[in-house]
């Protein structure tokens, strides 16, 4: 996986490459964007409720990512994006009845993170003067960390990585500034369903576990065209 994320990273940014050499090979029709800002977790992965079936515990995170676009008409074209995300979370409180009295067991864990790569149409229109709005559907992969479990700050389940495919949609918004650069603000819904080996240290058992991860990112950056 980290071999694809870096061949991707390669070929972006190679694809500039050439239109540095001269004028002539000045291409405006691709874009590249760097953005970064917060993750917003969604549904049953923001949940914090021990009943609720393959509740998440995620707080409100951090997402990075690099767009590649290249517009075959000045309306469609098809882009590419790497993006990183990383989310702490609340502790897992559970209440035990033994009849005299209910005791409380609080675990604490680490934070989730992934990281992956999409693809996917895109489709823009200009509604003013150096301004320009766009719609994107993707699809790709992505590796995602379970976070580990923990009760008296010892380890009780292991961390573990799994492979999901990945869903995102969303609109951005370019603001020129100049000829080749220009601001770039973007939201979108993200999703995806990751497979984990959860292992319980107590027990030296291991059980598959499921986890629905449905998060609304917004966030800022800046671009260029080449």
């Amino acid at each position: 996986m980290k071999k694809m994320l870096v061949l991707i990273l390669v070929l972006l940014v190679s694809g500039a490459l050439p239109a540095q050499g001269s004028r002539k090979a000045f291409n405006r029709n691709s874009l590249l964007s760097l953005h970064a800002g917060p993750s917003f977790p969604m549904g049953v992965f923001s949940s914090s409720m021990p009943s609720t079936d393959e509740a998440g515990y995620a707080r409100t995170g951090i997402t990075v990512g690099m767009n590649y676009e290249y517009r075959f008409k000045n309306s469609a074209g098809i882009g590419g994006t790497v993006f990183y995300s990383q989310y702490n979370t609340r502790d897992l409180v559970l209440n035990f009845d033994f009849g005299e009295g209910t005791q409380t067991v609080t675990m604490t864990m680490d934070n989730w993170r992934m990281y992956g790569i999409a693809l996917g149409p895109t489709l823009n229109f200009a509604p003013v003067k150096n301004v320009s709005a766009g719609v994107h559907i993707m699809g790709g992969i992505a590796n995602v960390r379970m976070p580990a479990f923990y009760y008296d700050n010892e380890e009780a389940v292991k961390a573990d990585w799994g492979i999901s495919p990945v869903v995102q949609g969303g609109l951005d918004l370019k603001l020129d500034a100049g000829k080749q650069f220009f601001f770039f603000v973007n939201g979108e819904y993200q999703y995806m369903k990751p497979v984990f080996n959860m292992f319980d240290i107590w027990t030296d058992e291991s059980d598959k576990g499921y986890q629905k991860i449905a998060v609304v990112n917004a966030t800022a950056g800046i671009g260029f065209r080449f």
